[in-house]
């Protein structure tokens, strides 16, 4: 059977999880998301003063981490979907680790162009990360307006469309990679 190495990013808030979630059962693959890594080194206090700032820094150990499972993962011959929002630099280094392991590779990108259904999305949301902080807009505004989209190729999904048919598309998608 092949393997994936398949990277699930975007915007906070806009579904990634869920679509990573999804995948992970689909493909049958060990499913990595950076904000439960790092809530593991954030109930470490002096771990996590340590990578904490800047955030640049925090991103980097939460990358190498990600890069640990993906790679343990696909050099048993199976497949691994990582939850976070990537930038192009981590995205190239997934897609090389993808291709010394003989994988597929993919990127699903999630946004939400509708700011007000984006709010309410994130509007009272628990995610129920041990250690980890709940999301409040003020964190999301900015990141939507920070964000940049990885380069193409990539399969975009929108939120606002129904979660049935974004989840079908993506089934698709990744079947396709296969072929």
């Amino acid at each position: 059977m092949e393997h994936s190495l398949i990277v699930v990013t975007g915007w906070t808030g806009a579904g990634k999880s869920t679509i990573s979630d999804h995948l992970g059962k689909d493909l049958n693959a060990t499913v990595a998301s950076f904000d439960w890594l790092m809530s593991g080194l954030r109930s470490m206090p002096d771990v996590w003063e340590a990578v904490e700032l800047p955030v640049e820094k925090q991103r980097r150990v939460g990358w190498n981490l990600l890069s640990r499972v993906a790679e343990q993962q696909l050099r048993r011959g199976s497949s691994c979907v990582l939850d976070l929002v990537a930038r192009e630099e981590s995205r190239r280094e997934w897609q090389q680790l993808a291709e010394r392991y003989g994988a597929r590779f993919g990127v699903i990108e999630c946004i939400c162009p509708d700011a007000e259904l984006h709010r309410s999305r994130v509007a009272g949301r628990q995610r129920d990360i041990p250690g980890w902080y709940e999301l409040e807009w003020k964190w999301v505004a900015l990141g939507r307006e920070k964000y940049i989209p990885l380069d193409e190729p990539k399969l975009t999904l929108d939120a606002a469309s129904p979660i049935e048919s974004n989840l079908d598309e993506v089934s698709r998608w990744a079947a396709s990679l296969h072929q």
